[in-house]
């Protein structure tokens, strides 16, 4: 139990959503008993367990759901462990458990492909308004700069976008603002194979075509993913200073959270 806190702490300590799911009642046969704990991060990973089976799968899926909401509160939950009936798992143990789902943590994240000028203020004004930011960049130079910076955590990646690259989930934001045509393309082709909720590519209609094209002939994305993607990314707010660039980014981000998913 000591052990699933201090996960839990970490994910907290390290600005990330976490979920704590703790079996508050049991009745009956239940795997485990009251006060088993298990931890479900924001990348479906988990530590601990609380039965396993069908029941843990169950009560993780629940907590990826509850990870997924912008202001999710606290939820008790009743799991029966029978074949039939309200609640069943289609289990014979016979008994009955009610799992208290606890998110703890920052807002939505943000994953920032750039750590250039506009992917600074980017982060920057994104995580005043409760985005947890994250930022990606090949350049070593660039993401001492991030941390220096202190608007999120600074990752760096290879030159390729392929190892380093932290995983996504579908409640993710992710904002491809990097410094060339090449790395948005090679950060797009890695972020289109895993689930976000909101992927943005800065740049021309122009270079939308161009990148899709490559996208889809050269490094097989379908047409589906590649229609995920908003480009030009932003509102059509006007300005294009890096700050401006910014605002008009993080009020679509906004138009997304605020949309049921």
């Amino acid at each position: 139990m000591r052990e699933v806190l201090g996960a839990f702490l970490e994910e907290l300590a390290a600005g990330r959503r976490a979920a704590l799911a703790t079996i508050v009642r049991a009745t009956g046969s239940t795997p485990r008993t009251v006060g088993a704990r298990m931890l479900v991060r924001a990348d479906g990973t988990s530590s601990g367990t609380i039965g396993g089976g069908a029941f843990e799968a169950m009560v993780a899926a629940d907590a990826r759901e509850r990870l997924g909401a912008d202001h999710p509160a606290p939820l008790v939950k009743r799991y029966a462990f029978t074949e039939e009936g309200k609640d069943a798992l289609g289990m014979a143990c016979g008994g009955s458990a009610e799992v208290l789902i606890e998110v703890g943590g920052a807002g939505p994240r943000l994953v920032v492909f750039g750590a250039g000028h506009v992917g600074l203020a980017l982060a920057r004004l994104a995580s005043t308004v409760g985005f947890t930011c994250e930022i990606v960049d090949d350049r070593e130079e660039a993401v001492q700069a991030a941390r220096a910076a202190g608007f999120g955590r600074a990752i760096l990646c290879d030159p390729g976008y392929v190892s380093g690259v932290p995983a996504l989930d579908a409640s993710c934001f992710v904002a491809v603002v990097t410094r060339c045509h090449r790395t948005d393309r090679l950060a797009l082709a890695r972020v289109l194979r895993e689930p976000a909720r909101y992927v943005g590519l800065i740049g021309s209609r122009r270079k939308r075509t161009v990148i899709f094209e490559q996208l889809h002939a050269e490094d097989g994305i379908p047409h589906d993913a590649l229609e995920r993607v908003r480009c030009p990314i932003g509102l059509p707010l006007g300005g294009d200073t890096p700050e401006e660039i910014a605002v008009s980014i993080v009020a679509e981000l906004l138009q997304v959270r605020h949309r049921a998913p």
